[in-house]
């Protein structure tokens, strides 16, 4: 669901994750810096950064089977939910940081069948070759 987001953290994680181990070895336990530089982010982000990767995983993987869509550990039957996706447009302001020159992007939306009532709306921020193969796998 948010496979670019997780890309560009991917990218981020070394360098935040470098960073944070050298502030903590040279500024706290060789004390060669100025106590400053020392934040939490500075100091813990070989942690934090995993654990942002890893939750941001969990929390937006979505499985497509033959009866239901599971998007983090709700399942979503074909024969209770209606799928679509839905096209919207943003303002450059809204726009994620990972597709600023984009104009429409798409949202998976989950509608129950019996009271019509939308029950999830996620943003895919996902490239659009994703976004063909959900739209394949969802039910018509």
């Amino acid at each position: 669901m948010a496979k670019k987001v997780l890309l560009f953290y991917a990218v981020l994680a070394p360098f935040i994750m470098i960073g944070s181990l050298y502030n903590l070895i040279d500024g706290v336990i060789l004390q060669k810096n100025p106590t400053y530089r020392i934040g939490l982010f500075s100091l813990f982000g070989f942690v934090i950064m995993p654990l942002l990767l890893i939750v941001t995983y969990i929390k937006n993987k979505c499985e497509i089977t033959g009866d239901r869509v599971r998007i983090s550990k709700i399942d979503y039957l074909f024969s209770d939910y209606h799928f679509s996706i839905r096209e919207k447009e943003l303002a450059f302001k809204d726009r994620p940081l990972t597709s600023l020159l984009k104009k429409k992007y798409q949202v998976l939306v989950i509608q129950s069948k019996n009271t019509h009532e939308i029950v999830l709306e996620k943003d895919l921020d996902v490239f659009q070759k994703d976004i063909e193969n959900i739209r394949n796998a969802l039910p018509k």
